[in-house]
C-alpha cells in the first residue's frame, strides 16, 4: 500500500494479530486495501478533531479514536468473570464543528 502512514501500519498489525479471519476476508475480496485506507484517514481525522478542535489530551483522544475507527471490535469478548468491567460507548464520540 503506498500511501500507509505509521497509523495504518498499527491499524494493520493490529488487526492481523487479533482479527486475521477478517483480514484474510477483506484480503480475498480485495477490499484491505480500501479498508484500510478509510480507516487510517477516519482515525486521524478523528485525532485532529479531538486534540486540536476539543482539545482532549492526547492519550484520551487516541485510546477513543482506536476504539471507535481504527480497531475492528473483538469478534467474541470474554466473559464478564474473566475480565474486568468495562463500559464501552457503541458509537464515536460527538464532535462539535
Amino acid at each position: 500500500m503506498d500511501d500507509m502512514t505509521r497509523l495504518g501500519s498499527l491499524i494493520l498489525n493490529h488487526w492481523r494479530t487479533h482479527r486475521p479471519e477478517t483480514v484474510e476476508e477483506l484480503v480475498k475480496t480485495n477490499r484491505l486495501e480500501p479498508v484500510l485506507r478509510q480507516a487510517q484517514e477516519q482515525t486521524g481525522d478523528l485525532l485532529y478533531q479531538l486534540t486540536v478542535v476539543q482539545k482532549i489530551e492526547y492519550q484520551a483522544a487516541w485510546e477513543l479514536a482506536t476504539r471507535d475507527w481504527a480497531f475492528l471490535p473483538e469478534p467474541n469478548p470474554p466473559s464478564p468473570s474473566s475480565a474486568p468491567t468495562q463500559s464501552r460507548s457503541p458509537s464515536p464520540p460527538a464532535i462539535s464543528e
